[in-house]
């Protein structure tokens, strides 16, 4: 009953603080950004929804720890945390429930990320932008196989490019040059419909006109986002995108960098959590609960600062994904094991 009762008082914290950021997070955005969106109010509405999932995934996180600090807190003022002692009901038993109701929520949170969720800032920044879903890559220029490539224009949502340029070496010498006027991704690959093939032959120049399957494997979402250099795609194509750079002998630090972030950095808030607890004072009248407050805030806020600060330096480059985001991950479930069995 103890157990079910912190449980149901937890998950009530989290849901509140969580519309409650989720609320400000929005209405703060749409007041700066509401000038330069489009007169459309379906357009408008979708900028709030995408931008409130957007405010969930980057506010999730800490908000599992909010909630255990606002818990305690009124475990703390109404005595309660007190009698669960008295009753015999030691610190892993209260623990226990919390963690792991924090790691189910942030597992179903890795998998939104699997989900086109993940671009949900993406379609957000769309809409301000360009007044529409869809966004326009423009000279994009990357490696397949032998082969080099050059998109003029890159259309991810509607799966579409313009005038593309494929060149084919053969031996560090020109063997073909494909141009197209537009080109679909369907069934895993890119079609080039009557594109005009340039074959340099021995003894002559072969044109023709056909149509090309080519790029095998190459989303547009890949191309969109790995090769511009954002992190916003999802875990699924992130994956994939690393099998595929790995057999182009592309560098996959940044692929990398993306898949750890979605799969190892938000456990950093369960983990969190009970280094917190393990801080948590029984009583407010042995301590200032005020002042625990204040230093348990602020130290979810530093670590998760910390923290986002590292997954940034591994996208960008500066430093390896292992030490930016598997080692301070690790170090933090230590130390977490180390307090939870000293409990």
């Amino acid at each position: 009953m103890a157990k079910r009762y912190i449980l149901k008082l937890y998950l009530k914290y989290f849901f509140l603080i969580l519309f409650a950021l989720i609320l400000f997070f929005v209405a703060l955005d749409f007041l700066q950004a509401v000038k330069s969106l489009p007169d459309s109010a379906n357009l408008k509405l979708l900028y709030i929804t995408y931008k409130a999932f957007y405010a969930i995934d980057t506010l999730l996180p800490i908000t599992l720890i909010f909630a255990m600090i606002a818990l305690k807190v009124q475990l703390i003022r109404s005595n309660e945390l007190v009698a669960f002692y008295s009753l015999g009901i030691g610190k892993k038993e209260i623990i226990k429930p919390l963690f792991l109701s924090a790691t189910l929520i942030t597992v179903i949170y890795i998998f939104l990320h699997t989900t086109s969720f993940a671009y949900a800032n993406e379609y957000a920044k769309n809409i301000r932008k360009f007044h529409s879903l869809s966004s326009v890559t423009k000279n994009l220029f990357f490696k397949f196989n032998d082969s080099y490539v050059f998109f003029k224009e890159l259309l991810p949502l509607r799966k579409m490019a313009k005038e593309i340029k494929i060149y084919t070496l053969k031996d560090d010498e020109l063997e073909s040059i494909t141009e197209a006027e537009r080109g679909y991704f369907r069934q895993e690959a890119w079609y080039l419909k009557d594109a005009r093939v340039v074959k340099n032959l021995k003894d002559r120049i072969d044109i023709r006109k056909k149509d090309v399957k080519t790029l095998v494997g190459y989303k547009p979402q890949i191309l969109d986002s790995v090769y511009e250099g954002k992190a916003n795609i999802t875990l699924v194509d992130a994956i994939y995108a690393l099998k595929l750079f790995k057999e182009q002998k592309i560098d996959i630090t940044r692929i990398k960098s993306v898949i750890y972030a979605n799969l190892f950095y938000p456990f950093f808030a369960p983990l969190l959590l009970v280094i917190i607890f393990y801080f948590v004072p029984v009583s407010a009248r042995i301590s200032n609960l005020n002042l625990f407050t204040f230093g348990a805030i602020l130290t979810s806020l530093i670590v998760w600062g910390v923290l986002f600060m590292m997954v940034k330096l591994a996208f960008n480059g500066a430093l390896s994904p292992e030490a930016a985001i598997l080692m301070p991950i690790f170090l933090l479930a230590l130390v977490a094991f180390y307090l939870y069995k000293k409990f």
